[in-house]
């Protein structure tokens, strides 16, 4: 096997397992909510935000956040609250269950982060340059086409 085609089954792995993982993160907290509805929770616990600030925060459309906050809300994980000063903005809130539930979802991440941080101290300074240059330039594939 190419060292190429030994790298992709690696990925390949990594993102099943990956994507595994943030599922049991969902669905062992018995919720049906995805990945970006996490991260939506995760911001939320430091403060209200608007569609707009959280479409910034991560880098998707208002739509997108509009779709995913509706399931939050009708799971019962925000609030919307419309600002006394500005009627046009709402700002979106956790409620209790929300805020347990993104406490799972950040601790999860940060079990993630620290077994990174475990693998990573595996590599020199010099090859974690490499790997990292080397996923910037494979994250710039889906922009170039």
């Amino acid at each position: 096997m190419s060292e190429t085609n030994e790298i992709m089954a690696a990925l390949n792995h990594f993102v099943q397992e990956y994507a595994s993982h943030s599922e049991v993160i969902t669905s062992t907290a018995g919720q049906n909510i995805n990945a970006t509805q996490a991260h939506l929770l995760m911001l939320l616990r430091t403060q209200s935000l608007t569609n707009t600030q959280l479409a910034t925060s991560v880098g998707l459309s208002r739509p997108a956040i509009t779709k995913a906050i509706k399931n939050l809300i009708t799971h019962n994980y925000v609030i919307a609250t419309i600002d006394d000063t500005d009627k046009r903005s709402t700002f979106y809130s956790l409620t209790p269950a929300g805020d347990q539930l993104a406490v799972r979802h950040e601790a999860a991440h940060q079990s993630m982060l620290n077994h990174l941080n475990t693998i990573m101290t595996n590599f020199t300074p010099k090859q974690q340059k490499t790997i990292t240059k080397f996923l910037e330039q494979l994250n710039q594939i889906g922009d170039n086409q």
